[in-house]
């Protein structure tokens, strides 16, 4: 008798266990390749063989758009020709403005729901050709599988704050990204 309770349980067991496997419950696409070094990303984005994610999707938004709490959605289309930056970005007129704001802001990054963690975000520091001092939150991908993927970035501020040219309300300042990936 204890023999088929055994044999009932692991029949319930590898059920249960095929159940949470069912369509939905498995990634039908593998992820991207994430680089992990961060030198290795400088050197990337130093060269000419990558594209920001957002330069791949069709959608246009205004200044007005990107200045206010809310959720901006784009639809790129990403081929492995080039290696994707996907990322966050912030600037100031100086470093300290910078330095403030960030006291005030937190950035997280999503792929297919689960948020990156610093092993592949990457926090880089650079000036812009208009003189502002910025800091991109940024994950360098390659090697996609066709199919489907969400990435989205998130950008937190808990309160009001000024980047020495415009205020920003508080909120979070959502951009989602559906990507389709091509064969």
């Amino acid at each position: 008798m204890k023999q088929n309770q055994s044999t009932y349980l692991i029949v319930i067991m590898s059920i249960l266990l095929f159940a949470c496997q069912l369509p939905g419950m498995i990634p039908l696409t593998s992820l991207p390749d994430m680089e992990t070094n961060t030198d290795a990303v400088i050197e990337v984005l130093s060269g000419a063989d990558w594209i920001p994610l957002q330069a791949l999707a069709p959608e246009q938004y205004t200044e007005e758009d990107f200045a206010a709490p809310g959720t901006l959605t784009f639809t790129p289309v990403v081929t492995n020709e080039k290696q994707v930056y996907f990322s966050y970005g912030w600037c100031t007129v100086d470093e300290e403005t910078l330095q403030q704001n960030f006291e005030h802001i937190t950035v997280r990054l999503y792929l297919n729901d689960d948020e990156l963690g610093s092993n592949v975000v990457h926090n880089l520091s650079f000036g812009s050709s208009d003189g502002l001092v910025c800091l991109d939150f940024g994950v360098l991908l390659s090697k996609w599988e066709p199919g489907e993927y969400e990435l989205k970035a998130v950008a937190t501020f808990d309160e009001k704050i000024n980047d020495g040219l415009a205020d920003y309300d508080a909120g979070d300042y959502i951009f989602i990204y559906n990507v389709t990936v091509n064969e």
